[in-house]
């Protein structure tokens, strides 16, 4: 049975291994499909460990996000003109293909129209899309959002308006299910991403000279969201939190991270230059300078933990406004991925 490269193309543009399913090649698109997830998941699992190796986390993402996919869709095209008869490929090829057209426009609506030669439609789209992006590049969120939602509705309504437009009967039962697929598959995408953000790992930057040597400003950090879901945090972890009620009364909003120094029950103490914790001087290779303030004998209090920056004499932190509730850490930050001389393991040190 003949079958249409280009739409082999956009099924696999959804996911990997798709395309070849749907030309037959059915354990190839499975093992490719498969690879995907692997590697994805492989990648992510280097980013979320401190003692993962985030040259292998960006090598194995910069696979499954670009490599195969776009040796994918080559794959999935060849595989689909070998499929088919000459006469076919021959009365294919005599005019435009419109599931080509359906791969333009899922990038920029509007172009598939201008491939097909209609003018029009296509300016209309194209000028639209370009109004969504302005709205996506707004200050506010809920503009930014409702401009991400334009796009995507713009992207559907032009699949669907391109393909009744070249008025093409060869393969129109596919029309419809395309575009459930596609929608299907961005909900499930957004709902994933979503949920990895929310609950699994998520990037920050940093801001400020705080944790100087350690973090620099502009560093680019993985936060392992999901650990403190099963373990506790533990001296030494660089972690990412809300800020305290103390800090929201002096109209603190953003996140702040600092280093954990004392856990619940420590009895922790500042002087002479060193920080000692339950009467043991803490041995620490990660600091900027010895802290040049005194801190009394504190107790950290249940459920609660004592954080410091590295940059001691330089931080806002608990020797000034005191302890941070369990609720409120984030999670721990595991890699640095940016810059790319400085790519490596935060771990505990």
């Amino acid at each position: 049975m003949n079958k249409e490269p280009w739409l082999a193309v956009n099924l696999s543009r959804l996911l990997p291994g798709i395309g070849q399913v749907y030309v037959g090649q059915t354990l190839k698109g499975y093992i490719i499909l498969a690879s995907y997830f692997l590697f994805m998941g492989i990648g992510i699992s280097q980013f979320l460990s401190s003692s993962g190796n985030p040259i292998v986390g960006l090598s194995l993402l910069s696979l499954t996000i670009i490599i195969l996919p776009i040796w994918n869709l080559f794959d999935a095209y060849y595989s689909a003109r070998l499929k088919n008869s000459l006469a076919f490929e021959s009365t294919r090829q005599k005019d435009k293909d419109v599931w080509l057209a359906i791969f333009l426009s899922s990038f920029i609506p509007g172009l598939g129209h201008l491939y097909l030669r209609y003018w029009l439609p296509g300016m209309i789209f194209l000028t639209s899309f370009l109004l969504t992006v302005g709205l996506s590049a707004s200050d506010n969120q809920s503009i930014v959002i409702l401009g991400g939602i334009l796009q995507v509705i713009l992207i559907l309504f032009s699949f669907y308006h391109v393909y009744n437009y070249s008025n093409q009967e060869r393969s129109r039962q596919h029309i419809n299910q395309f575009i459930i697929s596609f929608i299907s598959i961005y909900i499930f995408t957004v709902f994933f991403a979503g949920l990895m953000r929310q609950f699994v790992i998520e990037t920050r930057y940093i801001p400020a000279e705080s944790m100087l040597p350690t973090l620099k400003v502009n560093d680019r950090l993985v936060i392992n969201k999901l650990i403190y879901r099963f373990y506790s945090p533990q001296r030494g972890d660089v972690v990412v939190f809300n800020p305290t009620k103390a800090l929201e009364d002096q109209n603190y909003q953003d996140a702040f991270i600092k280093r954990v120094i004392g856990l619940p029950g420590d009895r922790v103490e500042v002087r002479g230059g060193q920080v000692i914790v339950n009467g043991t001087v803490l041995r620490e290779n990660y600091i900027q300078e010895r802290p040049q303030y005194q801190l009394d004998t504190v107790v950290v209090p249940p459920d609660q933990y004592m954080v410091l920056g590295d940059n001691r004499n330089n931080s806002y932190d608990s020797h000034y406004w005191g302890f941070v509730p369990r609720k409120n850490i984030i999670g721990k930050a595991t890699q640095r991925f940016y810059p790319f001389n400085r790519i490596g393991s935060l771990g505990n040190k």
